[in-house]
């Protein structure tokens, strides 16, 4: 929300410099976003005549202008070429004398072109951030003509009102009287101690008609219109605003458009209530009817588009047709036009939920609607039609009738809370006065009141956030200043210590392996296309297949829940690839959403942990990348004390190399999968081809682990080595000959490690040489050859029988 300075200045007095007060606002909850002065990007353009001009010799669109600029101080006259096809001796525009600067970050300075020397630069519009239509004599093409009585040599941020500062603040959705000058103005007044003068607009109705005898207001759904105000204005005149009220727009981020339009913007910046003018003329039977909208119901709304409407929207209508989109948006069938001479303006209040629906449904968000769906305050309603209306009066521009048109047919009931300042002390864990208390709650407008020794605080109706005890609490806390209450520890809670769960404790032990091997952690949308199905080559039939719709999605990109995480880690390595990264490990622990058989239900939640590495100056043919991102899995599984950690090829992962890839047991069960992408599947996704992925589930490794570590005490006596060496099938993986290791090795075996793996002529075809060293100890005695002959034995014939390997 901008509100400039100048006209917060209506509402209350700020007798401290402009960083003081963002300081204070901000403490006392109303938090600042920046601070905005109107023409900081204009320096050094001032008016000047243009007295005379040339064609430029050596162009057929440049011309040589002499430019009077008033004083010696500006240069006097001033030689600039100049392409605007408008240029007319005598004309006054805006000059951009040396050392100027204009929005966009552009610095004029003295030049040449095509050899003849400019001292400047005549300027359009647009160049010093404006369009045409916002100033009078702004061209499409060409300078901008000011009018001939402008002064020569003024400062062309004098001249535009430019200057003034702008406070941009950032509104909580649960205070919509802060989304108003006059509700910022009241928080102000009573951060800063001083008065707050609330708007009390006064119309003088010099009409000889009454409202009521020229337009009737109809409510038929008064669950969603809780309030409809009218006035008329005769005798309009359309024009533009004044300067004061152009300027104020402007500096607030709107831009003017005519008298009667910017009154209406003008009254919804300053009092939050959103309001529409309806051409009398055009509405039928000069009958308003505030209904829901029929199905299949058209209207063609003020942007041009075709909206079809269903039962479930509100609507503005009359005897024929609808006119408005309640709380979004008007129809062309009752704008208000340079011809017309007699309005209807309207100040209703809505259903905040039905109205956010309704912007939804038609893929609209207005400046009305985005402050309707915060639920306005039905008691503003007549005071912002009476501000629109003396508006209209101090500006001539129309001729108000007498009376008004209201039909309230729903009141809103204010929240009565029943408070204490020993509640509200014990709550804050402060020593706050009673009578400060009373007078804040006074100065926000709540209206306190004993019942049976009881203190009641009746909230304002603008304050619909105002619901409970805590409620009232904070708004003592946010003024008697945050920055003063003592930090302490909930009463009888001195000696309860926090901490994580077990789950949350493997989740950070988790990141924390992962980025000791070297890993960087991301975050991802979990939004997805459903488009990336196909980029993974998944099947028609593959469950992950079944995704969860968005009924709102941000775009077609982002339109589905994932269910799963391989798309997100494969566009996170495709920009990085693209920035020249050219090796990168990369790991997210987020959540995949799972459809339920049961639509009424929400989706199953998955916890996975996704990484991948990949390296562009590793060889193709080699199996570095795997290996290391294996080995990470390997040793994250170590640091959280799983033990039965194996690895299995497997084939049918479609986005998966069928060759290179393998499923990941825990304890016996599937929990994942690792592998290089399939080449296709990278490609699609402009990831690198040789990109490893590895999938776990974090639940699965959650349930695994253990905090628990068993202590192994040096061995005191020797062991005996022992060096196994077998051909065998070379598609047989080195996992299938250390399970029947481990099965068969017996109590002594105390460990086994590989060293060799070899693949020749002397093996033969299709075979390979795998040698282990195979270590037996005991902690009771030094063991002899008798002892383990058996278990060696029975791993030799085991792998024999089982594998078909022979013993070299």
């Amino acid at each position: 929300m901008k509100a400039p300075m100048e006209w917060l200045k209506d509402f209350t007095d700020i007798p401290v410099e402009t960083h003081d007060f963002c300081e204070l606002m901000t403490l006392s909850g109303s938090k600042v976003e920046g601070v905005i002065t109107s023409g900081q990007d204009i320096q050094n353009v001032f008016t000047g005549r243009i007295l005379s001009f040339e064609p430029h010799q050596d162009s057929n669109h440049l011309v040589v202008c002499r430019v009077d600029m008033g004083s010696e101080e500006l240069g006097g006259i001033l030689q600039i070429v100049c392409g605007a096809p408008n240029v007319v001796a005598g004309m006054i525009c805006p000059v951009a004398v040396e050392g100027a600067l204009l929005p966009g970050g552009l610095q004029i300075k003295k030049g040449k072109l095509r050899g003849i020397e400019s001292q400047g630069m005549c300027c359009s519009v647009q160049e010093l951030g404006f369009a045409p239509s916002d100033l009078p004599g702004g061209a499409e093409n060409g300078l901008w003509h000011m009018p001939d009585d402008t002064p020569v040599g003024m400062d062309i941020k004098v001249y535009l009102g430019l200057g003034y500062t702008t406070i941009d603040f950032e509104i909580t959705s649960n205070r919509p009287d802060c989304f108003s000058i006059e509700g910022l103005g009241r928080e102000a007044a009573i951060t800063l101690g001083q008065e707050f003068t609330a708007r009390r607009p006064s119309v003088k109705e010099l009409g000889t008609e009454e409202t009521k005898d020229l337009a009737t207001i109809e409510i038929l759904a008064p669950d969603l219109c809780y309030r409809y105000c009218s006035r008329i204005v005769h005798d309009v005149q359309i024009g533009p605003s004044p300067s004061w009220m152009q300027r104020r727009l402007r500096d607030a981020g709107m831009r003017p458009i005519n008298n009667i339009v910017d009154i209406t913007n003008y009254v919804c910046l300053e009092l939050g209530q959103p309001m529409h003018a309806f051409d009398l003329e055009y509405l039928s039977g000069r009958h308003i009817i505030v209904r829901q909208a029929k199905d299949h119901e058209k209207t063609r709304t003020l942007d041009g588009a075709e909206r079809v409407l269903d039962a479930a929207m509100l609507v503005i209508a009359d005897e024929e047709k609808v006119c408005a989109i309640a709380g979004v948006m008007g129809s062309e069938n009752s704008e208000v036009k340079a011809e017309t001479k007699t309005i209807l303006f309207e100040s209703a209040t809505f259903n905040a939920a039905s109205v956010r629906q309704t912007a939804v449904r038609n893929g609209l968000r207005t400046e009305a609607s985005s402050r309707y769906e915060k639920g306005l305050d039905p008691e503003n309603a007549l005071r912002a039609l009476n501000r629109a209306c003396e508006l209209v009066e101090l500006m001539r521009c129309g001729t108000v009738t007498r009376g008004v048109i209201d039909v309230y047919p729903t009141h809103l009931k204010p929240a009565a809370i029943a408070i204490s300042a020993q509640k509200i002390n014990a709550l804050l864990g402060t020593k706050i006065d009673e009578e400060f208390m009373r007078d804040k709650l006074t100065l926000l407008g709540c209206t306190l009141s004993e019942n049976q020794g009881q203190l009641i605080c009746t909230a304002p109706s603008y304050r619909p956030d105002l619901e409970s005890a805590a409620d009232i609490a904070e708004e003592i806390a946010r003024f008697y200043g945050y920055n003063q209450i003592e930090p302490t520890l909930l009463s009888g809670k001195e000696t309860t210590l926090g901490g994580r769960t077990h789950a949350q404790q493997v989740v950070e032990k988790i990141k924390d392996v992962m980025v000791a091997q070297g890993f960087f952690e991301a975050i991802t949308y979990s939004f997805e296309s459903p488009k990336d199905m196909d980029k993974l080559l998944v099947s028609e039939e593959d469950p992950i297949r079944r995704q969860v719709t968005i009924m709102n999605p941000l775009g077609e990109d982002f339109s589905v829940m994932r269910t799963s995480m391989v798309p997100s880690m494969l566009r996170i390595a495709a920009t990085n690839s693209s920035r020249s990264v050219k090796a990168a490990s990369i790991f997210e622990i987020a959540y995949i959403y799972l459809p339920n058989e049961d639509a009424a239900k929400l989706p199953e939640e998955r916890r996975l942990l996704s990484a991948f590495s990949y390296d562009l100056d590793a060889p193709s043919d080699a199996a570095g990348t795997f290996f290391s991102l294996k080995g990470a899995a390997t040793e994250l599984c170590a640091n959280l004390g799983i033990k039965n950690i194996s690895f299995e090829p497997v084939s049918n992962i479609p986005y998966l190399h069928p060759g290179r890839s393998a499923k990941i047991q825990l304890q016996g069960k599937t929990c994942g999968h690792i592998g290089y992408v399939h080449p296709q599947a990278a490609e699609n996704f402009e990831a690198p081809e040789g990109t490893v992925l590895l999938i776990l589930e974090v639940d699965a490794v959650i349930r695994a682990s253990t905090a628990k570590r068993v202590y192994t005490p040096l061995p005191k006596f020797p062991g005996i080595s022992r060096d196994i060496a077998v051909t065998l099938a070379s598609d047989i993986p080195v996992g299938s000959i250390e399970k029947i290791i481990r099965k068969k090795g017996g109590k002594f075996l105390e460990s086994y490690s590989l060293f060799d793996v070899y693949t020749g002529k002397q093996v033969g075809e299709n075979k390979k040489s795998v040698a282990y060293s195979l270590v037996f100890r005991s902690l009771e005695r030094t063991l002899a050859d008798a002892d383990i002959q058996s278990a060696y034995s029975d791993i030799i014939s085991s792998l024999e029988k089982e594998l078909g390997a022979q013993l070299r």
